[in-house]
């Protein structure tokens, strides 16, 4: 074959080897979305390999090509979910805007993330302590560096320096009950009852800056009602 006819058929190869990675991808990603809504409704303890290869309908030696172990499936739930909700958020944090208007983007768009992964982030809030060794401190790290981009936008709102290695304590206690809502809305949030997760984004902002005593700005919260009913795993006081 000549030079000629080997160069034009290298982009045809190039291409079907993308399109082999990209069909491989949409299976990995398949598969951890099965694995992880399994996991948020049983617990990683209770889910088995088996479970997870009669839900995805992948054999069993086909589940452990992408996995080594049930614990290795756990991880690249949460790394590549840590992973991406990090990415996500770090370009929401350098667009322009005051640190409020900042603030806001980063809560809405947690939620919203929560939205399109509500089974994931349940994994990631209940199951980082049964990651271990060298997973748990890569997760772990993720964790952090999302922590350290909220606490560097509520540091500039609270008139702190951003830049410094020290927290206040009131920046970090902030910072933790702001993450305390975010972290848990899985428990209650029903969008045909309490509406849009930029609603919700907007009303825990304004209770963050307004407290409950004072409406939001723009009277959001007030007079507000929300739709009867239970919920299997909301709690009661939110009822």
């Amino acid at each position: 074959m000549t030079a000629a006819a080997l160069a034009a058929k290298e982009p045809r190869r190039q291409v079907q080897r993308r399109g082999t990675r990209a069909a491989t991808q949409q299976k990995l990603d398949a598969l951890l979305a099965t694995a992880a809504a399994l996991i948020a409704e049983k617990g990683f303890e209770a889910t088995s390999m088996r479970d997870v290869s009669r839900a995805s309908r992948v054999s069993l030696a086909g589940l452990y090509h992408y996995a080594s172990s049930k614990e290795e499936l756990l991880y690249q739930i949460q790394y590549r979910t840590f992973a991406r909700l990090l990415a996500a958020q770090q370009r929401v944090a350098v667009r322009p805007g005051t640190p409020e208007k900042r603030l806001r983007r980063l809560v809405v768009g947690h939620l919203e993330f929560f939205a399109s992964h509500p089974n994931e982030l349940k994994v990631c809030t209940y199951e980082l302590e049964s990651l271990n060794g060298k997973r748990y401190r890569i997760t772990e790290e993720l964790r952090r560096q999302y922590y350290r981009v909220m606490a560097h936008v509520l540091a500039e709102l609270m008139g702190e320096p951003s830049d410094s290695n020290q927290e206040s304590r009131a920046s970090r206690h902030t910072a933790l009950y702001i993450f305390g809502m975010l972290n848990w809305i899985f428990m209650w949030y029903d969008p045909e009852r309490y509406g849009s997760v930029e609603k919700i984004g907007e009303e825990m902002i304004d209770l963050v800056l307004y407290g409950v005593t004072r409406p939001g700005k723009r009277g959001r919260t007030s007079g507000r009602r929300v739709k009867k009913g239970t919920r299997k795993h909301e709690p009661s006081a939110a009822r």
